[in-house]
């Protein structure tokens, strides 16, 4: 099986995907003879496309940036027709959004990148919340609120959102970026939060902080059936921001047990994974307080890098990256195809 991976992208998860990159060759090349890499497309901080029809591979990004530059027209164009499977680690904004799983649907390229709404859900933390609760009948929510940076009234924001610490986050970013825990808010800290965020996305999320146990379950599809991977456990000395999750040391992952409440959690996030039609693979996390769940997102395109919940919990299973690869590409064979041409009179 040949693949190609995409890589980078114009996004502010640029620096996931080049270590979950260094993570997935470093494991493909354990197994050359199920999957071979003949080609990296690499979309750097620009947008600009660098392609390598040949290794050695790039490592880098001063060594991906030598890549033969092409137009995006042309990098779609090679990538439709060079014959291997797309392997997309593109996170973000312009990545795990819709609009490469859009590039992908309209050109015909062969990947990973799945259908554009579960990938668009998949970066709106409200919208997805106000689906997750209404398919899923037990499942909670944070008390949310969801302002326009450049148009939002502070005061009433906090009366909206009710007293106690707030969480406020991008809406539409991933990563924890520019989340912050406001232990004692007042109208001048959460200006200050939103104002931090307004550059990267205009639509902020204001939302109680729910102190609990909090839990990430992987999802995963092989040969059409979902297989149970162990829920994880983050435990965190207070809150698990950004830094906790990307800072050795910081946190650290348990893989739990199976019980009543990880069955449950598994139930949701599985469910919710179907529903959506989400591609392959895909990680919700999750908090439980007083014996309830509450959602905190979905996401379709979940890290792979050498410390990340999703990997760690394949790998609990006895499977490999490389078995990933080879699941995504049957997923995306599978597929059934739509028609989508069908003509009609008009007679007015």
């Amino acid at each position: 099986m040949n693949i190609t991976l995409l890589v980078g992208g114009r996004s502010t998860e640029h620096d996931a995907s080049l270590h979950g990159y260094h993570h997935v060759l470093s494991e493909l090349r354990k197994e050359p003879d199920r999957v071979t890499v003949d080609s990296v497309c690499y979309v750097d901080r620009t947008g600009a496309v660098h392609f390598f029809g040949g290794g050695p591979w790039p490592e880098d990004e001063k060594d991906l940036l030598a890549g033969e530059v092409l137009p995006l027209g042309a990098a779609i164009e090679r990538l439709r027709s060079g014959g291997s499977f797309v392997f997309s680690l593109l996170h973000g904004n312009e990545g795990e959004d819709g609009g490469w799983q859009g590039l992908a649907e309209v050109a015909g390229i062969r990947g990973n990148f799945g259908p554009v709404l579960a990938s668009a859900l998949g970066m709106d933390k409200y919208l997805q919340a106000a689906l997750a609760t209404a398919l899923l009948p037990g499942l909670r929510v944070p008390r949310s609120v969801l302002v326009r940076a450049d148009s939002f009234d502070a005061q009433r924001v906090l009366q909206e959102a009710g007293p106690g610490s707030l969480v406020v986050k991008p809406n539409r970013m991933g990563a924890s970026l520019l989340t912050t825990c406001l232990h004692d808010p007042d109208e001048s800290e959460l200006a200050k939060a939103v104002a931090a965020a307004a550059p990267y996305d205009n639509q902020v999320l204001v939302q109680e902080f729910v102190s609990g146990r909090e839990y990430s379950c992987s999802v995963y599809r092989e040969n059409g059936h979902l297989v149970e991977l162990p829920v994880a456990e983050v435990v965190s000395q207070g809150f698990f921001g950004h830094e906790e999750k990307h800072v050795k040391g910081r946190a650290r992952i348990e893989l739990c047990a199976e019980d009543p409440t990880t069955k449950a959690i598994r139930d949701y996030a599985q469910a919710l994974f179907e529903a959506t039609e989400v591609a392959t693979f895909a990680r919700c996390d999750f908090l439980v307080r007083d014996g309830e769940t509450y959602f905190l997102e979905i996401n379709t395109l979940p890290g792979l890098m050498s410390g990340s919940i999703f990997p760690m919990a394949l790998a609990a299973t006895g499977r490999t990256i490389t078995d990933l690869v080879v699941a995504a590409s049957g997923d995306h064979e599978s597929r059934p195809a739509r028609d989508k041409v069908k003509e009609y009179d008009i007679s007015h």
